[in-house]
């Protein structure tokens, strides 16, 4: 007689939240199945949850449409500097900002998490986040090849940055009294104005399920254009960009998101989900709550003189007695749209999303219910 057992291998991506122009769409939605495909493909062949979250955001990274890895957004002074996070459901994490001269941050960042793993003499402990300079002797103490600054600019940033440096010195004041971005003054270019440009400016994500039902999550990202040199943003920062946990009862979440960065940091916004799904019955009210009343309805995000944009990817593991039986995959975004997919290991290709919104700054939702099933 065969024999079967639970296979809970699971993959879940995003590639932002923002604006994603008709014309793009399949690009977006191809380089989300792509990086499925990627990490399935390691699961199936006994990979772990990290082993796949790495690869599906690498994957993304060097998909050129994606803000992540080659065709980041640049910062003022035209250079790319990237962060990015790896979160095991055990709570260890490894992560990167600010950082110059590797195509794949998030490479980096498991390297990060792995290092953390080892001790250190006179009882140092070692550091789970790597920021700028610091984060570049990392990388070249663990042979990483690090690449000329114009090896990561692909045709398409480098153009909006020419085009972004030209608005900056027309900027125009915004209703909230500061100084609109290049970016909120393409969104509010008018109603009803069908536009070919994507408008996507922050984080691509993926959370990963090992057969065994192990969890890990991740997020990497160029930032926002024209930013700061040395800003970090929450593709960094674990219980902002990316959060993972796992209650005593066994329950699993995981989260990670996209929008406004500093807002998102002043809200610790993957955290805020995760909890409200944690204790919820039902989920996409919970990640409705969470988008509206502790992102939206922050003071900090309110009272803010720039808008505040998120989107969240979720997955929720529902138990039953010792085994996993369902993941419940979850989305919700206040942008114009957000691009997604899906896979589990039963599944010969993804399933791929577009999620657009009518109605902003109101909450999109959506998500389904995937069984899990035994394998021989």
């Amino acid at each position: 007689m065969p024999s079967y057992e639970e296979d809970y291998s699971a993959v879940f991506v995003h590639a932002g939240a923002g604006y994603h122009s008709k014309p793009n769409e399949p690009v977006h939605l191809k380089a989300c199945g792509d990086a499925c495909k990627a990490a399935m493909v390691l699961l199936k062949n006994g990979g772990s949850a990290a082993d796949a979250v790495e690869m599906a955001v690498r994957v993304l990274e060097d998909a050129e449409i994606t803000n992540s890895g080659y065709g980041s957004n640049l910062s003022l002074d035209g250079t790319v500097e990237c962060d990015a996070v790896i979160m095991e459901g055990g709570g260890l994490s490894g992560a990167v900002g600010a950082l110059c001269h590797v195509q794949n941050p998030i490479c980096l960042a498991r390297a990060v998490l792995e290092n953390a793993r080892q001790p250190m003499s006179l009882k140092r402990v070692p550091p789970i986040l790597l920021v700028g300079e610091g984060a570049a002797m990392f990388a070249k103490e663990q042979n990483f090849p690090l690449v000329d600054n114009e090896k990561l600019i692909s045709p398409a940033a480098r153009q909006r940055w020419e085009r972004w440096r030209t608005e900056l010195r027309y900027s125009q004041p915004s209703n909230s009294g500061g100084v609109m971005s290049p970016t909120e003054a393409k969104i509010q270019d008018g109603p009803g104005k069908p536009r070919e440009e994507d408008i996507v400016t922050d984080t691509v994500g993926a959370i990963c399920i090992d057969r065994w039902g192990r969890i890990a999550a991740g997020s990497s990202s160029g930032g926002i254009g024209m930013k700061h040199r040395g800003r970090v943003g929450p593709a960094a920062l674990v219980g902002v960009g990316t959060w993972v946990r796992v209650g005593e009862d066994g329950l699993v979440v995981g989260a990670t998101t996209s929008g406004t960065g500093e807002h998102m940091n002043n809200t610790l916004i993957a955290s805020k989900c995760v909890d409200r799904l944690m204790g919820s019955e039902d989920d996409l009210q919970a990640l409705k709550d969470c988008i509206e009343l502790d992102f939206l309805g922050a003071p900090v995000v309110k009272t803010a003189t720039t808008a505040g944009a998120l989107g969240v990817l979720a997955v929720k593991l529902e138990k039953s007695g010792t085994k996993y039986k369902r993941a419940h995959f979850l989305y919700g975004h206040t942008t114009d749209s957000m691009a997604l997919a899906s896979m589990v290991s039963w599944q010969n290709e993804p399933d791929l999303i577009m999620s657009r919104n009518k109605r902003t700054p109101k909450v999109a939702l959506g998500g389904k219910v995937i069984p899990f099933r035994a394998r021989k």
